[in-house]
């Protein structure tokens, strides 16, 4: 299975990581390009854009920042829904969940997980 991941911080690495680490196909993206560094060193590729990550992955996990972030990355001209996603699974791990939640049935035919990483106490 070919995972992709949008969203590279502490979480999204790690989870990378750990899927390269026993074995999977990890395509990468974030925003800021420098994040992928120490991911495509381990092994995992990295896509250009948003669209082009959805369209290399059969599953594709997002931990994005806050829901401009969601919107941007998901629907804007090179967004994870430009290219043909049916059947592709997206689980969305954002701590905006709701907002994808919402929307997600109008986005597209793809299959849709949201599980939204918890925020600690001190957050």
């Amino acid at each position: 299975m070919q995972i992709g991941i949008a969203g590279i911080g502490k979480m999204g690495a790690a989870i990378a990581q750990r899927l390269i680490e026993v074995g999977h196909k990890v395509t990468v993206w974030n925003r800021s390009a420098d994040k992928l560094k120490p991911l495509t060193a381990a092994g995992a590729a990295a896509a250009a854009t948003p669209a082009e990550l959805a369209r290399n992955a059969d599953a594709v996990i997002t931990i994005l920042t806050d829901a401009a972030a969601i919107d941007a990355v998901y629907t804007g001209a090179s967004g994870l829904l430009a290219p043909d996603v049916r059947g592709k699974l997206f689980i969305e791990r954002s701590r905006s969940p709701q907002r994808c939640a919402r929307r997600a049935p109008c986005w597209s035919s793809a299959r849709w997980a949201a599980r939204p990483v918890p925020r600690d106490k001190a957050s």
